[in-house]
């Protein structure tokens, strides 16, 4: 097992931390090049589990593009996104990802990433030999994990699990980098082409529901994710639960707020705010007060006196 190797751009003047962080990006992901503020804050760690490599990254808003490489054979990168949304571009196609979600990259392909502000991501990269054993070939650059497949779930709580125990990798089995393949290969099963029919997934309201904390969630992205037109998204809203997308999803979205800050379980009322989708904690507050005639602090008070 390797030691886990941290980088930051945070001890860096701000006029020199955009070409910093671009050296660490090439550095731990050859062919890989970053396009972001001069200031920019930004972290990576990252360690290696034989072939397996995982790491984690977190950056304020900026691009990330890769020209493709075979150096070291061709890989896999699952992009598990923790926070933010990540929009990746490949030829003429897009794949939009929230929390919970994965994006598949292939290393020999060429694509860029636009990444939100306050993004965190988790990143496995593995030789495509490893996840192709047993299983019939096919392209998987550019497909989609959504999060509200359990299968995606159990992958994405494995690494976040692991990670929370990243101070004792060293006590690690050599086995575990096996293991977060055979779950990657479970999970890849499920994978989501945006660009392909995509029919079998869930209505257009339980889409909704089941990306709630998606910042980016509205008529269009559902449309995308389902091979949808706008209109027969909106009608179908209209027709199960008699309101637009727009107010479904903000409704939703606050009612799930307003449970967080009952619970008292020591969320800030940030964290909450982006746990449900909203990316500016302010515009929450007054979103919440509209709805509930009290700010989420106020909320909170009175929910821990009732």
């Amino acid at each position: 097992m390797s030691v886990i190797e941290h980088f930051s751009t945070r001890l860096v003047p701000a006029p020199r931390r955009h070409i910093v962080w671009q050296k660490i990006v090439a550095d731990a992901f050859p062919g890989m090049t970053t396009h972001a503020p001069e200031g920019i804050r930004a972290e990576l760690a990252h360690l290696s589990l034989g072939p397996i490599g995982l790491a984690r990254a977190l950056s304020d808003r900026a691009q990330v593009s890769r020209i493709g490489t075979e150096e070291g054979g061709p890989h896999l990168l699952l992009h598990l996104l923790r926070r933010g949304t990540m929009v990746m571009r490949h030829g003429d196609h897009q794949v939009t990802a929230g929390p919970g979600d994965i994006v598949i990259a292939d290393d020999r392909r060429a694509y860029a990433f636009d990444i939100s502000r306050s993004n965190d991501c988790m990143i496995l990269q593995f030789p495509l030999a490893l996840l192709t054993y047993g299983m019939p070939l096919r392209d998987w650059h550019g497909q989609w994990l959504p999060s509200h497949d359990p299968q995606i779930g159990l992958l994405f709580h494995l690494l976040q699990g692991l990670w929370m125990q990243r101070e004792k990798f060293d006590e690690l089995d050599a086995d575990t980098g096996a293991l977060l393949v055979d779950a990657a290969r479970m999970a890849c099963r499920r994978a989501v082409r945006l660009d392909a029919p995509a029919s079998h997934l869930s209505s257009p309201v339980d889409f909704a529901l089941a990306h709630l904390d998606h910042p980016e969630l509205n008529t269009a992205l559902i449309s995308t994710a389902l091979n949808l037109s706008e209109r027969a998204v909106q009608k179908s809203f209209f027709r199960n639960v008699g309101q637009t997308p727009t107010a479904f999803i903000m409704t939703k979205r606050l009612e799930r707020a307003s449970a967080m800050l009952a619970a008292g379980d020591g969320r800030t009322i940030t964290d909450i705010a982006f746990e449900v989708g909203y990316n500016d904690s302010a515009f929450f507050t007054r979103c919440f007060r509209r709805r509930y005639g009290a700010s989420p602090s106020q909320w909170r008070h009175r929910s821990l006196l009732s």
